[in-house]
């Protein structure tokens, strides 16, 4: 354990005044904006024909029936609140258009918001809510930065131990992959504020920062020692000069891939000396 350094000079507008519960706001109405765009893209011919259609019929109601706008508008929607004896014929075998009319409409609609719900832009926007939602319950958790060869072993490790976790990943393509696979990820680059605290450090156990860039695990170590002083840190470091840097500024256990696999590798060569084990 090494203790956090209060004399750290910390590089860059690490903090923010901006409330943690604005952000959640901001991503989420991001996201819903997303969802809404690519329902219009699909709904705003059929829903265009809809409001042609309603304005015709309300329009020959009120003329031929000398009704008001509201009453023609609920003709037009409940047809069987026409009282069949008092009306004129034409008004009978139009209403028979207008009925047909507006099942046929309906069809057009629902078939165009499956066909969105279930379309691979569709999918990904509900995959993406389910994401989000399972990231903001999660508490006690670990947040690991990094989905190369060592993240994924981490992964690995922590589902195989029903440890609760969340991913952040830059990548969009790997991103989505992740979803797909129901692994609770975030994208953005980890050295962000805002992107640690939408991945819940406030109320995390620990992080473990795993890039394949000495440089930028320095930086996410002392960024998330800023934001959360009590939580566990763990960071891979490249070489020993970076590895003495890093426990410095405040992470609590420091690992380096390639000295770990040395050691190992030393281990597994000696098994095959068994005299000068014993002689030890």
């Amino acid at each position: 354990m090494f203790p956090f350094t209060p004399g750290l000079v910390y590089w860059g507008p690490l903090l923010t005044n901006r409330p943690v519960g604005f952000v959640g706001v901001r991503k989420a109405g991001r996201r819903m904006g997303r969802i809404l765009i690519v329902f219009a893209k699909r709904l705003w011919l059929p829903l265009l024909v809809l409001a042609g259609f309603l304005g015709v019929c309300v329009v020959f109601y009120m003329r031929v029936e000398g009704l008001r706008p509201l009453d023609a508008l609920f003709w037009v929607i409940h047809p069987h609140s026409l009282e069949y004896r008092l009306v004129r014929k034409s008004t009978k075998i139009f209403s028979l258009f207008v009925y047909a009319g507006v099942f046929a409409l309906q069809i057009w609609i629902a078939e165009r918001v499956l066909l969105t719900i279930f379309s691979r832009h569709g999918v990904e926007a509900w995959r993406s809510m389910i994401n989000e939602v399972n990231v903001n319950r999660l508490e006690d958790h670990f947040i690991i930065c990094g989905y190369g060869q060592v993240g994924r072993t981490v992964v690995d490790q922590l589902q195989k131990m029903d440890i609760p976790f969340v991913l952040i990943e830059t990548n969009e393509g790997l991103y989505r992959e992740l979803m797909t696979d129901k692994i609770p990820v975030i994208q953005g680059d980890a050295k962000r504020h805002d992107v640690l605290l939408q991945a819940g450090l406030e109320r995390a156990r620990g992080i473990c920062i795993v890039i394949d860039n000495d440089a930028d695990n320095l930086y996410i170590t002392v960024t998330a020692r800023s934001i959360n002083p009590k939580i566990k840190i763990i960071t891979r470091a490249g070489q020993q000069r970076y590895a003495n840097a890093i426990r410095s500024s405040g992470a609590d256990d420091v690992i380096i891939p390639e000295y770990e696999g040395g050691l190992m590798t030393g281990r597994m060569i000696q098994k095959f000396y068994p005299a000068k084990l014993a002689i030890r």
